[in-house]
């Protein structure tokens, strides 16, 4: 005869039913742009996070552990709340892309899980060999304020793009695509980085628009 569940055991359910919700919604919607940068970042903090993000793949090329990064004066000034995202690219084209990245120490946290995720399941195309491994070049960017878009039009030139549809999210960056590059590119962009049809941010009250300045570096 089955018994009853307690209510210590309800509660506890009902507790990891909520942090389990919780956990969900946090890891798609954009709170980690909530905390954007009080001021433009220099070319010399974009460096130093570019060769934080680098350091997880060149430990796998050279097949030794990782380096965690000096604490030096950049890593002071960068140890505040930080949209980070960073970007594994084979010949320009897009590999895998993490977000949701907050502080250096986890900039090169998620910069491993990204370039094994990039090695053995990409978000596009197909894992490189390892022959093409000195090719795969490392891109970072720091979001800043966001603010709602009703379309392409609504989105500043040089600005990053967030398309949300539910729990799917994609970001689309400057550095994406050649100079010259349309907004509605972008967009369109955004929309296949979060598993979506491109054209799919143009259908009525289907998908959120968001646009941000960004300070954005990566590897030639």
């Amino acid at each position: 005869m089955p018994s009853s569940a307690g209510p210590g055991r309800r509660l506890a359910l009902f507790l990891g039913l909520a942090l389990l919700a919780w956990g969900l919604s946090a890891s798609t919607a954009p709170a980690w742009a909530q905390d954007a940068p009080a001021r433009r970042l220099s070319a010399r903090e974009l460096n130093y996070l570019l060769m934080v993000a680098r350091e997880p793949l060149a430990a796998l090329q050279e097949g030794r552990p990782v380096r965690e990064p000096k604490q030096n004066r950049a890593f002071t000034a960068l140890s505040q709340a930080l949209p980070m995202v960073v970007t594994l690219r084979l010949d320009g084209e897009i590999l895998a892309r993490a977000w949701e990245i907050r502080q250096p120490l986890a900039l090169i946290q998620g910069a491993m899980a990204l370039a094994g995720k990039a090695l053995e399941s990409p978000d596009q195309g197909r894992p490189p060999t390892p022959e093409e491994w000195p090719r795969l070049k490392v891109g970072v960017a720091v979001l800043h304020a966001l603010s709602e878009a009703a379309d392409d039009r609504e989105v500043g030139p040089g600005q990053a793009v967030v398309v949300l549809e539910g729990f799917r999210l994609g970001v689309g960056l400057p550095q994406d695509l050649p100079q010259g590059y349309r907004n509605f590119d972008l967009l369109s962009k955004a929309s296949e980085m979060a598993g979506l049809r491109p054209q799919a941010w143009l259908l009525p009250g289907r998908c959120s628009i968001l646009a941000s300045d960004v300070d954005e570096m990566a590897e030639r």
